[in-house]
């Protein structure tokens, strides 16, 4: 019967099933991917004037296969994004129960979250378990890990916590950005700090190249042409300048994506922090 069943799910039906235990990580870049095509078409057709642009005609169809593709995955993608969130903030929340019997009590609302979510965070329910005591029996065929708390609250011995990957941009989960805004948990999740290193990089490269080469077609066919942006929002007729070009406001943007990215970095306590 299972053989059966595999086989109607076709090649993507099959994939997906693989693919189980990630499911969530799929779903959260294909929303953040989409949503950032979604926006980059609507701003560059109807915001910037793009459509209408004879010099810009060479990104009009990819910027409306950016608006309509991101369109279409977004409608379906972004509603199971937040389905997933909430199961996640669901077991965030349990997680950090000090109280054995609260815990038995949410027992199923948390393993129904695990379950969705993957193994990494079934692991986490495991160390919860361990931690008091909670019979685990063998739906969990995965290594225990301490759930994330105040290290107030717990000994460090009394769970296996997770190899600290702090020194790695890509996977850390205390970047100095999550320092600066603390009230945002989601900053410390990897994920989403590798979707702010990839929609910053790409912000910031895009913006550099239009100011030092140019990406803009000029009258000589070649993508030699830098849009001015101060000169865009102030709704000058001259608008386009031969690159390399810098104005005010492309270089503010540059200066505040980069800065944006610097701190998705992982933070460096200071010496005297570590003295303390």
């Amino acid at each position: 019967m299972a053989r059966r069943g595999t086989r109607k799910l076709g090649l993507f039906g099959r994939w997906w099933e693989s693919q189980r235990d990630r499911h969530f990580q799929i779903i959260t870049y294909s929303t953040i991917i989409s949503v950032a095509c979604l926006v980059w078409g609507f701003v560059f057709l109807f915001v910037l004037g793009g459509y209408g642009d004879p010099e810009q005609q060479a990104l009009v169809p990819w910027s409306w296969l950016a608006f309509v593709g991101g369109l279409v995955v977004a409608f379906y993608v972004a509603p199971e994004f937040f389905v997933y969130m909430g199961q996640r903030q669901i077991l965030e929340d349990i997680l950090l129960i000090d109280s054995r019997p609260e815990v038995l009590r949410r027992r199923k609302e948390a393993e129904d979250a695990a379950d969705m979510l993957g193994k990494a965070y079934q692991a986490r329910l495991m160390g919860l378990y361990q931690l008091h005591n909670i019979n685990i029996g063998k739906k969990y065929r995965v290594e225990s890990v301490g759930p994330i708390r105040d290290t107030d609250s717990f000994d460090e011995e009394d769970f296996i916590e997770l190899p600290s990957v702090t020194d790695s941009w890509w996977s850390t989960s205390d970047s100095t950005l999550s320092r600066l805004l603390p009230g945002l948990g989601v900053l410390r999740n990897p994920m989403a700090n590798r979707g702010l290193i990839a929609g910053l990089s790409f912000t910031t490269l895009l913006l550099l190249s239009n100011s030092v080469f140019g990406i803009f077609t000029g009258a000589s066919g070649e993508r030699d042409h830098t849009l001015d942006l101060t000169a865009s929002i102030h709704e000058m007729e001259r608008v386009y300048e031969s690159s390399p070009h810098y104005d005010v406001i492309s270089l503010l943007f540059i200066t505040v994506f980069a800065a944006l990215l610097l701190s998705t970095r992982p933070h460096i306590e200071s010496p005297a922090s570590e003295e303390e």
